[in-house]
């Protein structure tokens, strides 16, 4: 454990814990820690390359769509660090210095597209994030068809160079999907939703 895990684990640690509901905080402390890293380290090359904006649009639509999806999850902190690095400051800053080549139609075909995938795939389970029953399937459903609509709100109200990050955040979930279609859904019991 970094000393930064040790001091945080020190600070919120209570006598009464079991053993179990130690390692419980001491799991969530490194959650919190490393997607801290992620965010500084992805925020901070979106400053240097200055492209906070679209970074923050297509980051908070992939996690908008992330959270009820599911979908790929790289095995490695590491991996998910320079994926997200090249994924989202640097693609979304050659993505702005290029959209402006892409018809309004074609950009409306393509998120309609996108959103049709998003909607047919979702929500995948994962062995870490499984899809625990049909239930749990219906809920993250609904959630999903939601939040699809506020995203598809959101993107018909904003300029034009804003409806490109929109869809790309999208696009990447999209990806997610597929990669974990590819790779196999989980669930929790041996109910296939």
């Amino acid at each position: 454990m970094s000393k930064i895990e040790n001091a945080v684990f020190r600070l919120l640690d209570q006598d009464h814990f079991s053993d179990l509901e130690r390692e419980k905080l001491r799991f969530g402390i490194q959650i919190i820690l490393a997607e801290s890293y992620k965010i500084i380290l992805v925020y901070s090359l979106a400053f240097l390359l200055d492209c906070i904006i679209p970074t923050l649009l297509a980051h908070l639509t992939f996690f908008l769509l992330r959270q009820v999806c599911l979908g790929y999850h790289f095995d490695n902190l590491w991996v998910c660090l320079c994926i997200s690095i090249i994924t989202f400051p640097i693609a979304i800053k050659y993505i702005a210095l290029n959209y402006n080549s892409i018809s309004t139609t074609y950009l409306y075909i393509i998120f309609a597209i996108i959103l049709i995938l998003i909607y047919t795939l979702s929500p995948k389970g994962t062995e870490k994030q499984p899809v625990i029953n049909q239930e749990h399937k219906k809920y993250l459903r609904k959630k999903m068809t939601l939040r699809v609509l506020l995203i598809v709100g959101i993107f018909c109200i904003m300029p034009f160079g804003m409806k490109v990050f929109i869809a790309y955040g999208a696009f990447v979930e999209s990806i997610m999907l597929i990669a974990q279609s590819m790779k196999g859904e989980f669930y929790y019991e041996m109910d296939h939703c």
